[in-house]
């Protein structure tokens, strides 16, 4: 039933009677990295980022609170458990895996396999055992070549990375997601990952590759470091690398550039995270609802979609006065942030990329 209402009512309906398909709690924001991408912890990010080093721990209680809020809403969403840092420095991260566990029968998480953290706590072995109802473990890749992924992931090392895939997969059958965020200055190295990860045995995993959020506080984050259509190279490169993929019995997702958007964004209909912004209560940040971490949240001007615990139900907090609207307003053409436009998500013509690539072509 709830499948039905969605194909119904997803991008044409505000006010929806299916729940959330996917509800990414943030349970921490301690991390041991810097990556240059991360709004809250990159350290350009300082002084640029209405998110950046927002300290909390979200309570086994009110992750529990969260859950049973989703679970009531009806059956056919996904819990993703993740952080502004790493989620495993939560001390409770495993209860709130079996928590999930317990009431899904299934959970995913994100992770940057802090080899320090998790050889001290076991994290490995526990996670091998739970791997029956581990739907898939999201973790970030950036290349293939050590010094290039090291430089963007600050604080990590490719290596180990790959230690702890390598442990996984000869241990259980889990599927790994692998995501890298593409730029014109990393995409160069790609390839390589899906034979570094097949040499070590590393079979049952999905690539994932997607376009940048353009930030704009960094080299790395500027819009001029997206890619879009007219970068011939890359798009040649990842129509390559999903064939070599497939040659390797690999699934490689890649995105569209970012001009070539048609469809409207479509996170109101789909999703939503509790993670901070600056501006809400510090005592409410692990449970300030956002739609994912772009350009309009890390500048502020979505700072919250509410504050889930003041709703009764997950439906009321999905239907909200605030999040009718904004689905009203992208039905009528109008995005919640004029960051939107740097967005690879937004579709209209007055999209910075596709006036971009317009004005490049006319030259």
């Amino acid at each position: 039933m709830e499948e039905n209402n969605y194909k119904k009512e997803y991008l044409k309906e505000v006010k929806l009677s299916y729940p959330p398909r996917h509800i990414t709690i943030g349970i921490t924001s301690a991390c041991n990295n810097r990556c240059l991408f991360c709004s809250y912890h990159g350290e350009d990010a300082k002084d640029n980022s209405e998110v950046y080093n927002l300290p909390f721990m979200l309570s086994i209680a009110d992750f529990k609170k969260i859950v049973d809020m989703a679970y009531r809403g009806g059956k056919y969403g996904t819990i993703h458990v993740c952080g502004t840092g790493e989620p495993f420095l939560n001390p409770s991260v495993i209860d709130m895996l079996d928590y999930v566990i317990e009431v899904y029968k299934e959970v995913s998480f994100q992770t940057n396999f802090w080899k320090q953290l998790f050889d001290k706590n076991d994290y490995l072995s526990e996670i091998v055992k739970r791997a029956d109802y581990i739907s898939y473990i999201a973790t970030d890749v950036c290349s293939s070549l050590p010094e290039e992924h090291e430089y963007i992931k600050k604080g990590a090392k490719y290596s180990e990375l790959l230690d702890s895939l390598e442990y996984i997969a000869k241990n259980s059958n889990i599927k790994i997601c692998p995501f890298l965020i593409l730029t014109k200055s990393n995409c160069k190295h790609i390839k390589g990952i899906i034979d570094d990860f097949l040499e070590r045995g590393i079979t049952n995993f999905q690539l994932n590759i997607g376009n940048l959020f353009s930030y704009d506080y960094s080299e790395f984050t500027s819009s001029e470091n997206v890619y879009v259509s007219t970068d011939k190279e890359i798009t040649k490169m990842l129509d390559e690398l999903v064939m070599y993929g497939s040659k390797k019995g690999i699934t490689v997702n890649i995105p569209l550039p970012a001009d070539k958007t048609t469809q409207m964004c479509n996170v109101f209909w789909d999703k939503f995270q509790t993670w901070p912004v600056n501006g809400c209560d510090p005592k409410r940040y692990g449970e300030n609802m956002i739609p994912h971490a772009c350009a309009a949240v890390v500048h502020g001007d979505i700072k919250s979609l509410g504050y889930i615990f003041d709703y009764d139900s997950i439906m009321e907090a999905w239907n909200s006065d605030k999040l009718v609207e904004i689905r009203q307003n992208l039905l009528n053409g109008r995005y919640p942030s004029e960051h939107c436009r740097k967005c690879y998500f937004y579709h209209l013509e007055d999209s910075y990329y596709k006036q971009k690539v317009k004005g490049e072509m006319n030259k």
